[in-house]
């Protein structure tokens, strides 16, 4: 659901206030500072192109980033609920979490979403933003980590290799390493995964209840009075009345 201007800034509030509260010196002045590069945009983007999709609003990028986030630190206790020995800190899966769709922001200087002028498009293909081919080919993944290089945010192994496999079986390109056996100590990205997911398949929820909702109240509106009219009752009084009325002007 598309989000007001108050809304937008109290979630970029949050996050701001995840990165104060969970990174130190160089590496949190390294991510406040890539933030503050990207301000506008992080008020500005969608998350997808399609209101179908998921998030498709000002602000969707911001609200489905901090979905993720708090989605992963709930998949990391279920994890842990089920007698799994999570290693990762909260901030390692913060950063991979906040970081997983760093790439639809663009790069340094051009955005990655742009408002769709293609008419027929938005009509009949409902896409309210298209891609911006100005922007070098890479993946999102693949531009996610370029932007933490380029602004100097170290990640270890772990963050790398969750924030690239983010989409999970979604990209064929991860789909033997994710039904390799589990050799490691390390689910960061089944977590991440897992979150972003989840996220992603209750934002489109909430666009299709919204949307339900708004049909029902649309066909209520123009709904037919179908209940009966009250049969009318002849007045005892008629056929007095109208010998009167004869009477009167028929002499």
């Amino acid at each position: 659901m598309a989000h007001t201007a108050e809304q937008i800034l109290e979630n970029y509030n949050k996050l701001n206030q995840l990165i104060n509260n969970n990174f130190e010196d160089q590496q949190r002045d390294n991510i406040i500072n890539m933030v503050r590069h990207f301000e506008d945009r992080i008020s500005e983007a969608p998350a997808s192109a399609r209101p179908q999709y998921h998030n498709c609003w000002p602000g969707g990028w911001l609200d489905h980033t901090l979905r993720v986030i708090e989605t992963a630190l709930d998949v990391k206790q279920m994890f842990i609920s089920k007698d799994v020995d999570v290693i990762h800190s909260d901030s390692d899966i913060i950063l991979a979490a906040m970081c997983h769709d760093l790439g639809k922001l663009g790069d340094t200087d051009r955005e990655y979403y742009i408002v769709q002028e293609d008419d027929w498009r938005r009509r009949k293909l409902n896409e309210h933003y298209t891609h911006n081919e100005d922007l070098e080919p890479l993946s999102v993944t693949d531009r996610s980590l370029w932007l933490l290089q380029h602004f100097n945010i170290y990640v270890d192994e772990s963050v790398w290799k969750a924030i690239k496999m983010s989409d999970g079986l979604f990209d064929d390109g991860n789909i033997s390493l994710f039904k390799r056996p589990q050799n490691s100590t390390n689910i960061l990205h089944y977590i991440v995964h897992f979150a972003d997911w989840m996220s992603t398949v209750a934002e489109k929820m909430h666009y299709m209840q919204a949307k339900n909702e708004n049909l029902t109240k649309l066909k209520d509106t123009f709904k037919p009075n179908t209940k009966k009219s009250k049969p009318i009752t002849p007045d005892p009084n008629a056929d007095r009345m109208k010998k009167q009325f004869e009477e009167l002007f028929n002499k």
